[in-house]
Parts: structure tokens; C-alpha cells; sequence
């Protein structure tokens, strides 16, 4: 059973470093992304923090225990109910070296902003097999803390890349042998109704306004999701993940040496 828990808080710390605070939050990022930390900070005196140090003993995390008015002044002011961590930048790779490995199916993110919807989707392509996600340098959420968070820790593990201009990257992925299939709510094709692709690109727009134009000319096919009930629209992530469900269906093998279902 999925828990769900509140979102956790961030204060950026350094140019390359984020600190996650206050005691759930930190328990999961241990829990679930305990790569992704630094080290961890406990205020003097703090109580009810033991399980917290038991759980970053046991991933070799480096504990300082600093005076109160020190975390107060790292989180800026937030409620750290005593407990913080650092995190490590994420390490970007080149496209190049992704397109190397020739992974089945792949993630291009066309302006993403929120980091909790980033982290889902890294998520998700990290778990239904994709080699690699594609964001861009700007107009884009950073794989923050709450990004890495969000995505369970898929971060740290699925190679990320960022590109300085993302429908050049799909022409360059095309080049490499790679279709490019768009999600977009006026889409002219249906799942199933593409041809055999052996290795695919999954373009997920924005928030709110999708793909940009630019991008969309540079997808071989795009491709809208049924809404059949009153709401409009899906969730970048939850559209993302069907996409990405569909799309391994038809480009990856089943380990068991069926068709994916």
C-alpha cells in the first residue's frame, strides 16, 4: 500500500546543495533517497530524534550535532523540529553518453516546473524501465531535494541530462535510431495506434501549456489520452506515467519473455 505523506520542506543552502528539515520529512529522505544525503544535522537536546540517527547510522551518514541557533540559521527560520540534512547535486550526464547505452525508451520533459511532478516522473520512468530522462537547462525544475524526494529517490539511480535545447535533442535522438512520441491533449494518434517502435522518446510538456510548438514539430507523433470523466485534464505526472506504461509495452520485453503487459 502507497503511504502518503506531507510534502516536505526545502530552504536552498548552497548553489549545489539543498537541506531537507524537520523530522518525517528527513526520516524519508533516509528511508527512500539516503544516497542523496550529505550528511545530517541534530540540534543539542533534541528529543524524540533517536529512530532518525539509528536509520542515517546504518547508511554511513556523517551526524553533526550543532547548537540550536545553527540549524535555525541553516533552514532559514523554518521549523526543523531539530533535525536537518544536506543533500549531494545530482550529477547530470552528457546526452551523448545516454544515447551510448541505447536504452528501449527514454523521457524528454518540455518545462516541467513543479519539482514534486519532476520527481514523480523520474519516478516512473525509473521504475517502468526507461533508460534516461532529458530536461532542460532553463524553463525547467531543478532535481531539487523536493524533486528527489518526490521521486522516491529514482534520482540519484537514472541517468538525468540536460540539454540547452530540447528539440534539437529529439532531432539528434531521431538521427540515433529514436521515435519521438508526444503527449498532447489535441494529439492526432492513439497508443495504439502507432507502428512497431523499437526504441522510443516520450516528450512530456508543461504544466498547464504542454508542448511548445517547436517541440511538437520535432516528435514524429503525438498522441492524446482519453479523458472520459468531468475533469479535463490529467496531471503531468499521472499522464506521464500512462504514457510511459503504454510506450514499455510496446518497446520493451518482459522478463519473462513475453509481451509486457
Amino acid at each position: 500500500m502507497t503511504r502518503h505523506s506531507p510534502r516536505h520542506r526545502t530552504v536552498r543552502a548552497a548553489s549545489d546543495h539543498e537541506v531537507v528539515f524537520g523530522r518525517n520529512p528527513v526520516m524519508e529522505m533516509l528511508r527512500g533517497s539516503a544516497a542523496a544525503v550529505r550528511e545530517l544535522y541534530v540540534a543539542e537536546g533534541s528529543q524524540g530524534v533517536e529512530a532518525i540517527l539509528a536509520e542515517a547510522r546504518v547508511s554511513g551518514i556523517r551526524i553533526e550535532r550543532v547548537a540550536r541557533q545553527v540549524l535555525d540559521g541553516l533552514v532559514a527560520g523554518g521549523h526543523h523540529q531539530g533535525i536537518a540534512v544536506r543533500t549531494k547535486p545530482v550529477a547530470f550526464v552528457a546526452i551523448e553518453d545516454i544515447i551510448a547505452r541505447a536504452p528501449s525508451l527514454f523521457v524528454a520533459l518540455d518545462g516541467i516546473q513543479d519539482p514534486q511532478n519532476l520527481g514523480a516522473i523520474i519516478r516512473a520512468a525509473e521504475v517502468l524501465g526507461a533508460g534516461g530522462v532529458m530536461l532542460p537547462k532553463d524553463r525547467s525544475a531543478g532535481v531539487t531535494a523536493a524533486a528527489i524526494r518526490a521521486s522516491s529517490g529514482a534520482a540519484i539511480h537514472l541517468p538525468i541530462a540536460q540539454v540547452v535545447n530540447l528539440a534539437r535533442a529529439l532531432v539528434d535522438l531521431k538521427a540515433a535510431g529514436y521515435w519521438s512520441v508526444g503527449l498532447d491533449a489535441g494529439g492526432t494518434s492513439r497508443f495504439q495506434d502507432l507502428p512497431t517502435i523499437e526504441r522510443a522518446v516520450v516528450v512530456v510538456g508543461a504544466e498547464g501549456r504542454g508542448i511548445r510548438p517547436l517541440v511538437a514539430r520535432a516528435c514524429d507523433f503525438t498522441v492524446a489520452i482519453p479523458v472520459r470523466g468531468r475533469v479535463a485534464s490529467l496531471n503531468a505526472a499521472t499522464a506521464a506515467a500512462i504514457a510511459l506504461y503504454e510506450m514499455a509495452a510496446r518497446v520493451l520485453p518482459d522478463p519473462s519473455g513475453g509481451p509486457v503487459r
